[in-house]
């Protein structure tokens, strides 16, 4: 922006150089000797190579900006994609967590209910025994 502002102030001086009549256009100039004359034909090819110049910053700093915004965009848009997987994620270990300690604790429950069973199922057996024995006695 900086290039593209002085070339723009380079092409208006000397713009002004060349429109004005007189030599004190450019104040920083020495006085000018008794035969100077402004060359016209110079001054309007300097100025147009300026103009190109100006042209060509302006189309590249443009071009420059446009993809600096795509890219900021782009990356914007990739981080909340990946806020939201974040979230996502967190929510499933949340929710997984919470699935283990409740299977866990129905493992524990259904074990404790297969040993009461079997000492129910140890007891029933043994008892079938004894009237067994009595019954063919």
């Amino acid at each position: 922006e900086l290039g593209l502002s002085g070339v723009r102030q380079a092409v208006q001086v000397l713009r002004d150089y060349y429109a004005s009549g007189s030599a004190a256009a450019l104040v920083q100039q020495p006085a000018l000797p008794e035969k100077h004359s402004k060359a016209a034909g110079a001054g309007s090819s300097i100025i147009g190579i300026l103009e190109v110049c100006e042209s060509d910053f302006a189309t590249n700093l443009a071009k420059e900006e446009q993809e600096e915004a795509d890219a900021q965009e782009e990356y914007e848009k990739i981080t909340q994609e990946n806020k939201i997987t974040k979230t996502n994620m967190e929510q499933d270990v949340t929710y997984k967590t919470k699935e283990s300690k409740s299977l866990d604790k129905a493992i524990a429950e259904l074990s404790s209910d297969r040993e009461t069973t079997n000492t129910e199922l140890s007891a029933v057996l043994e008892y079938y025994a004894k009237i067994k024995d009595r019954c063919i006695a």
